[in-house]
Formats: C-alpha cells, sequence, structure tokens
C-alpha cells in the first residue's frame, strides 16, 4: 500500500483528512483477574508466556490452540481463529499481552487480540480501533498517523477554526495535541481533553446547521390567507371505525393549526411502531384536501407505499377524494394518466414511493407533503418533492422516537409532534435470547400454527457467501424441511415485485403461515393475527431495526412471542439484545441506540450515507450540544463579526449548505 492508494481509498484530499479519520472506539489492554470460577462471556486481558502451541489446519479458516503461562504459574487453555498473521507472535517464544473472551461451551478462552508489551497501545493501556474500509492496512494507516503527527506544529491544518473566545472560554488544548490525544493517548485524562475539543467542534458546527434550517423555515410563508373546516375534520374522526388515542387527537391538533399559520409548516411526528402515525397523516391530507389542495405521502418501500395506498382507499371510501399509487415500476399507460391527472388537478392524493420526487411529476396545487420513515430519505429528495408546490407544507414520520430533551438537540430544525400511546392499550409481546440449537424454537413454532398465528423468521442476508450470518435461502430450506411448502414461503428484494405481492397476500390470509426472509418486512406488511417473530443472528441488525421488526407483531393487542437468535460472544452485541428483551419503550430504546452507535444520521441532513457525527454522541455529550447550540446562536446573531464570519465559512465549505 501507498500513500496514494490511503488517500484514495478513505476519500482524503490532505493529511487532516486522515487525522480526522477518527478512532471508532479504545480497547482498553489493562490486564484484569482471573475470577474463579470464570463466567461465560468475561473478558481477561493477561500477560504470559505460550505454551503447548499447536497450528491445526482446516478447509476454510486457521485454527490455533495453545495454553498461556501467567503470573503464578497458570496455564490458560486459548483458541484462536481465523487470525493466521498472529503465527510468527504465538511462535516467537516472547512474552506478550492477550485480550480475550471465555467460552463455557468449549471450556477455554478465545482470543481477539495479541500484542507486543514494548507497543506503545500496551503501555499506555489504550489502543485505538478504526473502522477502515477494505484494502486499507491497519498497521499502514496507524503508522502513516504517526508520521503526520510527527511534523511540526506550524502545519496550517493544526490551528483551530473555532473562533478564539470559545478556545479560551472553555480551556481547550491546541489543535495538535488534540489530534495526538485521539491518535495516541497517553492516559484517559489525555484521551478526554482531545475528544473534548473535536466533540465540541461537532456539536457547534451541527448546532449551526440546524438553527440555520430552522431560521430558513420560519422564513417561507404562505401568499394566501388558508381557512380550514375543524367541524369537518372532527366529523371525519367520528366516522373511523376506531377511536383515536389522545396522543393522536394532540397531534392532529397541532398539525392542522399548523396548516392554517402564515409560516409553511416542518413538523416532524415521531412515535413508537403500533402507536398509529399512519392515520393521523390521512387526517392530515383530508385537512389538506379541505383547503382545496394536493397532498403527497412518499414511502421508502414499494410494500409501505401499497400498504398505505390501501388504507387509505378504506379511510377516504365516503368521501369524493381521487388516491393514486405512484411507483418505478408499472404500465406507462397507466403512469401517464397518474402524471396528467396530477398535473390538472383531478388526483387529490397521491401515495408513492421515491418515484413522487421524479422529474416527471408536477403537480397542479401541491399543498402537503408527507414523507414517512424519513431518515431512510436523503434531504436531496425530499427538497425535490417540496419544490413541487409553491408553499409546501412538510410533515415527516419515523418510528424511531426521541426523547424531548434529545430531540430539542436533534431535531432543531422541526417542530415535533409525539405519539407514546397504543390504540390496543399496552403491547404484549414477550422477547427472548436464545441459542440456534434450543428446543424452545421450534416448541414455540408448533403453539403458533396450532392457534392459526403467522410466524415471520428473519435472517441477515439472502444467500450463503463469505460472511457466517444465516441466509434467507438456507434458513428456508432447514423450515421448510420442518413444515413442507405447503407451509412455507419464501420472500427477499431479489424477488419480483408481482410475486412478492402474491406471497404477502397467501401470507396475510394464512393460507401459508410462515413466511421466510430478509428485513423487507421491516415496514409495509400489517398482519394483525401475527404472534410470533424468529431473528437469526440477530447480532447482525441494530436496535431500531430490531424494535421495528418485532412490530410486525402483536399488533392486535394479543400475546405475541419475539425469539432473537445468537450463538456468539461478543460482549457488545449481548448486551444490545438482552436490552430489547427487557425493553419495549421505544423511547429508551432509542436512547440505548444513540449510545451504542455514538452519533448516526438522526437530523435528516445527511444523504451521503455517512454519520453526521464522528466523535460527538447525542446521549453521552447531550450537556456539550446544550452549550455549543447556545454558542451557535449567538454566532448566527452576529455573524458580520470577523471571527463568527471566519468561523461560518469554514462551515459553507459544503456544497449542500450554505449559511449566507
Amino acid at each position: 500500500m501507498n500513500q496514494r492508494e490511503l488517500f484514495q481509498l478513505l476519500e482524503a484530499k490532505n493529511d487532516e483528512d486522515i487525522l480526522r479519520h477518527f478512532p471508532s472506539r479504545y480497547e482498553d489492554l489493562k490486564p484484569t483477574i482471573i475470577p474463579n470460577p470464570i463466567p461465560d462471556g468475561y473478558r481477561a486481558v493477561v500477560k504470559g508466556t505460550i505454551k503447548d502451541f499447536r497450528n491445526i489446519p482446516t478447509r476454510s479458516n486457521s485454527l490455533m490452540r495453545f495454553k498461556v503461562a501467567v503470573l503464578g504459574g497458570n496455564l490458560l487453555s486459548c483458541m484462536l481463529y481465523s487470525q493466521p498473521f498472529y503465527l510468527s507472535k504465538l511462535s516467537s517464544g516472547k512474552e506478550l499481552l492477550l485480550v480475550m473472551y471465555y467460552s463455557e461451551k468449549r471450556h477455554c478462552f478465545i482470543v481477539s487480540s495479541i500484542h507486543d508489551l514494548d507497543s506503545f497501545a500496551v503501555m499506555t493501556g489504550l489502543k485505538p480501533i478504526y473502522n477502515l474500509p477494505k484494502g486499507v492496512s491497519p498497521s499502514y494507516f496507524s503508522n502513516y498517523v504517526k508520521k503526520v503527527l510527527s511534523y511540526p506544529r506550524a502545519a496550517s491544518y493544526m490551528i483551530s477554526k473555532l473562533p478564539t473566545r470559545l478556545v479560551e472560554k472553555y480551556r481547550f488544548i491546541n489543535e495538535f495535541d488534540a489530534y495526538r490525544a485521539i491518535h495516541l493517548p497517553r492516559n484517559s485524562k489525555d484521551l478526554s481533553e482531545g475528544l473534548r475539543v473535536f466533540k465540541y467542534e461537532e456539536a457547534l458546527s451541527y448546532c449551526i446547521r440546524s438553527l440555520h434550517l430552522k431560521k430558513q423555515a420560519n422564513e417561507r410563508k404562505r401568499k394566501e390567507d388558508i381557512y380550514i373546516d375543524h367541524n369537518k375534520i372532527n366529523d371525519f374522526i367520528k366516522r373511523l371505525s376506531y377511536k383515536l388515542t389522545q396522543d393522536q387527537i394532540a397531534a392532529i391538533r397541532e398539525i392542522v393549526l399548523d396548516l392554517e399559520k402564515d409560516r409553511v409548516m416542518y413538523r416532524l411526528l415521531q412515535g413508537d411502531v403500533g402507536t398509529g402515525k399512519t392515520i393521523v397523516s390521512f387526517v392530515a391530507l383530508y385537512a389538506n384536501y379541505l383547503r382545496h389542495k394536493q397532498g403527497v405521502l412518499m414511502a421508502p418501500t414499494f410494500e409501505l407505499a401499497m400498504q398505505h395506498f390501501h388504507n387509505a382507499e378504506k379511510v377516504f371510501a365516503n368521501y369524493p377524494i381521487k388516491i393514486a399509487f405512484l411507483s418505478g415500476s408499472g404500465k406507462a399507460k397507466e403512469k401517464k394518466e397518474i402524471l396528467q391527472g396530477l398535473e390538472d388537478g383531478s388526483i387529490d392524493i397521491l401515495i408513492s414511493t421515491h418515484a413522487a420526487a421524479g422529474e416527471k411529476v408536477a403537480f397542479q396545487s401541491l399543498g402537503l407533503t408527507i414523507v414517512d420513515e424519513q431518515q431512510l430519505f436523503g434531504v436531496e429528495q425530499r427538497e425535490k418533492l417540496l419544490s413541487k408546490g409553491e408553499s409546501s407544507d412538510l410533515l415527516m414520520m419515523s418510528a424511531t422516537p426521541i426523547p424531548r430533551t434529545l430531540s430539542q438537540i436533534i431535531h432543531a430544525d422541526l417542530d415535533v409532534s409525539t405519539l407514546t400511546q397504543f390504540p390496543h392499550g399496552t403491547r404484549n409481546v414477550k422477547t427472548v435470547v436464545l441459542h440456534s440449537s434450543d428446543p424452545y424454537i421450534f416448541k414455540a413454532m408448533d403453539k403458533a400454527l396450532e392457534a392459526k398465528r403467522q410466524v415471520f423468521i428473519v435472517a441477515p442476508k439472502i444467500e450463503d457467501g463469505t460472511s457466517n450470518a444465516s441466509s434467507a435461502e438456507s434458513v428456508y430450506q432447514d423450515i421448510v424441511e420442518r413444515y413442507g411448502k405447503e407451509r412455507v414461503q419464501l420472500l427477499h428484494g431479489r424477488i419480483k415485485k408481482e410475486t412478492q405481492d402474491e406471497i404477502i397476500a397467501r401470507f396475510v390470509s394464512n393460507e401459508k403461515p410462515i413466511l421466510v426472509s430478509t428485513t423487507v418486512i421491516q415496514v409495509g406488511i400489517d398482519v394483525t393475527s401475527a404472534g410470533l417473530l424468529i431473528i437469526y443472528d440477530a447480532n447482525y441488525f441494530g436496535l431500531s431495526t430490531l424494535h421495528q421488526l418485532r412490530g410486525r407483531i402483536g399488533r392486535s393487542g394479543d400475546f405475541a412471542l419475539a425469539i432473537l437468535i445468537y450463538d456468539g460472544q461478543d460482549k457488545d452485541a449481548q448486551d444490545k439484545l438482552k436490552f430489547l428483551e427487557s425493553s419495549e419503550d421505544g423511547l429508551q430504546i432509542s436512547q440505548f441506540d444513540l449510545k451504542q452507535r455514538g452519533s448516526g444520521t438522526y437530523s435528516g441532513t445527511n444523504q451521503s450515507g455517512k454519520s453526521d457525527l464522528a466523535v460527538c454522541n447525542f446521549v453521552e455529550d447531550l450537556r456539550m450540544f446544550e452549550y455549543a447550540k447556545k454558542d451557535a446562536q449567538e454566532i448566527l446573531e452576529h455573524p458580520e463579526e470577523a471571527e463568527n464570519l471566519a468561523y461560518l465559512k469554514t462551515i459553507d465549505q459544503n456544497k449542500e449548505f450554505k449559511i449566507a
């Protein structure tokens, strides 16, 4: 590997971009004690010499067995999988430091990493761990970072971009020392001082952008006065076949009042899976219809969009409202008729996938844009859709609810309505984490089928490949052998849309009650009688995804069971799954997820797929965000001051974002 290849793979333009590739975490290399007895999954860090080393050849993976002689003469049995590059270290005869986890099943330690005692990381007790793209050698990257940090401190990119008064106010260390403390921390205090600098920089930049977007939203005014007949909306709600929760009523009131204001609405409707966001959006579309405007609801998947379309047809069946469905597929003649209907105003409501943002789609008078699962859309798609109406209101929906204190930071550019109540009262879904060999799995399936309730089975990928994760195809074959093809179906994204519809229809009708799939069922399939969800290799999914998948069952209020299958020893994965096992609260789950993942693109301002934040954490650094928000307000109130102007220009370098 060379410098050019490194820059290319990391999409770096200069050395500062390399330094800005921060560690994703730090491994604690301080030695630990070995308890007696040793609990399953226990993490141990030991110094010792290698004894009885054996390199066992296998077909696909390397396997090494050995013992480690530690202080006091004890011998610890160890195994090392798929890491042949450690062969020379293990056979060197030198004393080494090993990080490993105890496996009760194998009665030995599984080694995860090995280090020389004279390495900087072992001497300091902290090893930076980087997420690097395939092709980037960790050792080459680390050595390059060390070389850059040996440059003179006069390097231009070592100067802070922050206004001097803020550097002095918070007593930040200089930029050079901050980079060194991040990549080569001497101790935890040193690391903390470096992290403070870059966390604040990120928090301030984030708050500047959010507040600026809020200001832009507030400046969008309507040209005409709006009147909506509230009595008609009340009648619409009374005629529904079910009673709305107080949360839903409150959210509808907020939305309708927004639709009447002279300022264009910019609102997020958030609520846990099953709290009834969809019907709130339908009432919003009806209110928009009453002001003689067209509305559009855009969903991220064909399945979810089609579900919304069918539900909308039922809800608006007794009203003179014309509804159309548009997706990327379909007959050209039908598409042409829909496009014509939107342009001449004969279509009142469009339900669509991202196809609604297409260049050929034009509305006569678009008044309300609704984006479901907004975090799955980029800003560009959202803005394209909004631009199709002169002063179109925007309502975004998300099944990842954020607590109020966090919302004020994360969604600073949005007004937020939150649904916490369930239409059927509390959800009665139990979650358990099991090993794949547990007989309870098939007992639960037999019980669900006997009760005439459908079973969802989810796998991380479609087919077998390089990773060890279960595939939907292999799981499908196993389930077919046990229950027969007449009861089992396979569903994934590569199957034609028409065939997918047929599969889902057979599942909903209970003709074939077992559905093996990938995460295509995460949104868009509403089967109220489904009572069992089984997720293979659940560690491969994010917490919010698992919670949303769990939302596919128990929708009628009856008891349902979610089984998360995990055979591994990873502590973080175990903690994540155990947390989900003990919590059904979407707010708690979103907080835990934010803390676990560090950041994520929760603001919806990012569309490149990369996180908005590299080192900051919305949960752990909430207080820092609160200070940064106040500082951001001050900067935006006085953009003419030299230091503020210089700082704003550093943010303005993003082509998709203009402060001025």
